[in-house]
C-alpha cells in the first residue's frame, strides 16, 4: 500500500510549505482541469517536484509548546536524579549495587509504561494522558523527597516516577507526528528533546548549588514539581490540547487497527532505537571510569567531564532540529552516527585527558539527535499505529537503560573499562545498519527522499 506524503501537517496547523497551502478541493479541481487537457501525468510530476523543493517551515502551536514544556520538566527530573543517587547512597549507607537499583527501577518503569501508554491513549486521549502524567510525576517527586530515606522506600518511589515519567515521554512522538505531519515531526521531536537536555544541564548545577548552601539535594529536585504545577495551570488556562486520532471514521470504519501486527520495518527501527539509547546511557554512566583508567584523570575531573557529553548532546539536538526541518530523518541519522563514531574514536584512542574530553564533546554532539530521530523513524515505519509504536519504543528504552550499562560494566570487570567501551561503537554501527535496512524496506512515499 502506498502512503501519500503529508504536506499539510496533519490538520494544517503545524506546517507551512512554500508560498501557499492550496486545499485538497482546489488541488482536486486543478487535477480535473489537467485531465481535460490530457496532461495529468505531467502536471502531477511537476507538483511532486515542486513539493520536494518547497521550503518546509516548522510552525509551533500551543500543542507543540505543551509537549516541549513537559519534556523540559521531565529532563529536569531525569538529569537531576542521576547525581542524586550517590547522595541517597551516602544517606542510606548502602552499597553501589543497592544504589544502582534506583536506575533499575527507572528502567522497569519504562517497561511498564510501554504497556500502559497505548491503553491510556485509547481510553482517555493523549491530552488527558499528558496532563495526568505531568501531575503524577510532580507528585511522585514530592513523594521521593518526603519519604524516609530507606532503600526499599526510595526505590519504590523511583519506580513510580519511572512509570509515570516514561508514559509522559511516550506521548510526545505520536502527538508531534499528528500535529506537524511527517515532514517536520522529526524536527519538532529533536527540538523538544533539546529543551529536555537544556534543563538537564541546569538541574545538576542546581543540585550542587543547593548542597553548597547546606540545603541538601531535595529542594533542587522539588523545582521539577514547581515546573509541573506551572505546566498544568498554563496549559489548562490556554486550552492547549493534543490531537487524539479517532478510532472510527465518519462511515463507522476503524481508522487504526490496534491489534494488527506492526510491519517488519518497524522492528528494525525499534532495534535502532534500542541501540541508540543503550549507547547513550552506557556512555554517560561509564565514560568517567574509562577516562580515569585511560588518562589517569582524577575522580573529580572524570566526573565533571561527563558534562561535556551532555553539553554536546544539547548542541547536537539543536543542530539536529534545524537539519531535520530541512532533510528526512534518516539523512540526519546517518551523519549523526558518523559524528558519534568519530568522537568515540578520539575519546578511546587518546591518553591525554584534555583531548579525551574533546572526544566526549564530539561524541555527545553525535549522540544528541539519535534518540528522538530513531523514535520518529520507528513511528513513521509503524503503518499508522503510532501510539502502539510509541509504547513498544518504551520497551526498547527500558531494555537499553537496564541492559546497555550492565553489559558494559560486566565486560569491564573482565577486560577493563577501556576495552569494554568498544561496545559503544558497536552499537552505533548496528544502528547505522538498521537505518539502512529501514530505508531499503520502506517505500520512498513513506520516508521521503
Amino acid at each position: 500500500m502506498l502512503h501519500r506524503r503529508r504536506l499539510d501537517g496533519g490538520a494544517g496547523r503545524g506546517l507551512a510549505v512554500g508560498r501557499g497551502r492550496g486545499s485538497r478541493r482546489q488541488q482536486g479541481q486543478q487535477h480535473h482541469q489537467c485531465d481535460t487537457h490530457g496532461v495529468t501525468v505531467t502536471t502531477q510530476s511537476v507538483a511532486i517536484a515542486e513539493a520536494r523543493l518547497a521550503i518546509v517551515r516548522l510552525v509551533r502551536t500551543r500543542a507543540t509548546y505543551l509537549v516541549y514544556a513537559s519534556l523540559g520538566f521531565y529532563g529536569w527530573f531525569i538529569y537531576g536524579f542521576g547525581p542524586v543517587v550517590p547522595l541517597i547512597r551516602d544517606e542510606q549507607g548502602t552499597s553501589r549495587a543497592v544504589a544502582g537499583l534506583h536506575s533499575t527501577a527507572l528502567a522497569a518503569g519504562a517497561l511498564v509504561a510501554g504497556a500502559l501508554y497505548p491503553v491510556l491513549a485509547r481510553r482517555i486521549g493523549r491530552s488527558n494522558t499528558l496532563y495526568g502524567t505531568v501531575l503524577g510525576l510532580g507528585l511522585g517527586i514530592v513523594l521521593l523527597v518526603s519519604v524516609p530515606s530507606a532503600p526499599a522506600v526510595t526505590i519504590a518511589a523511583t519506580l513510580c516516577c519511572g512509570i509515570v515519567g516514561s508514559t509522559l515521554v511516550n506521548v510526545a512522538p505520536p502527538a508531534l507526528l499528528d500535529v506537524h505531519g511527517a515532514e517536520t515531526s522529526g524536527a519538532a521531536l529533536v527540538e523538544g528533546n533539546a529543551i529536555a537536555t537544556g534543563t538537564g544541564l541546569i538541574a545538576p548545577l542546581a543540585v550542587g548549588l543547593a548542597l553548597d548552601h547546606g540545603y541538601g539535594w531535595r529542594p533542587a529536585l522539588l523545582v521539577a514539581s514547581v515546573l509541573a504545577a506551572v505546566i498544568l495551570v498554563v496549559g489548562r488556562s490556554t486550552g492547549a490540547r493534543l490531537p487524539s486520532p479517532p478510532l472510527h471514521s465518519d462511515d463507522g470504519r476503524r481508522t487504526e487497527v490496534v491489534n494488527a501486527a506492526l510491519p517488519g520495518r518497524y522492528w528494525i527501527a525499534w532495534g535502532v532505537t534500542l541501540c541508540c539509547i543503550a549507547a547513550e546511557f552506557a556512555t554517560t554512566l561509564w565514560a568517567s571510569d574509562v577516562l580515569r583508567d585511560r588518562t589517569g584523570a582524577s575522580a573529580a575531573l572524570a566526573t565533571a567531564a561527563v558534562t561535556a557529553v551532555v553539553g554536546g548532546m544539547c548542541a547536537g539536538r539543536i543542530v539536529g532540529a534545524l537539519l531535520a526541518a530541512r532533510l528526512p530523518g534518516f539523512v540526519v541519522l546517518l551523519p549523526a552516527l558518523g559524528v558519534a563514531l568519530a568522537g568515540t574514536a578520539v575519546f578511546w584512542g587518546v591518553t591525554a585527558a584534555g583531548w579525551a574530553i574533546v572526544g566526549l564533546a564530539v561524541l555527545g554532539l553525535g549522540l544528541g539527535p539519535l534518540f528522538p530521530l530513531s523514535v520518529d523513524l520507528a513511528l513513521r515505519a509503524s503503518g499508522g499505529q503510532s501510539d502502539r509504536a510509541a509504547g513498544y519504543s518504551s520497551y526498547a528504552a527500558g531494555l537499553a537503560i537496564g541492559g546497555g550499562p550492565f553489559i558494559l560494566g560486566a565486560l569491564a570487570d573482565v577486560v577493563g573499562p577501556h576495552a569494554a567501551f568498544l561496545v559503544v561503537p558497536a552499537l552505533f554501527a548496528a544502528a547505522a545498519l538498521g537505518v539502512l535496512g529501514v530505508r531499503r524496506s520502506t517505500k520512498s512515499t513513506l520516508l521521503p527522499a
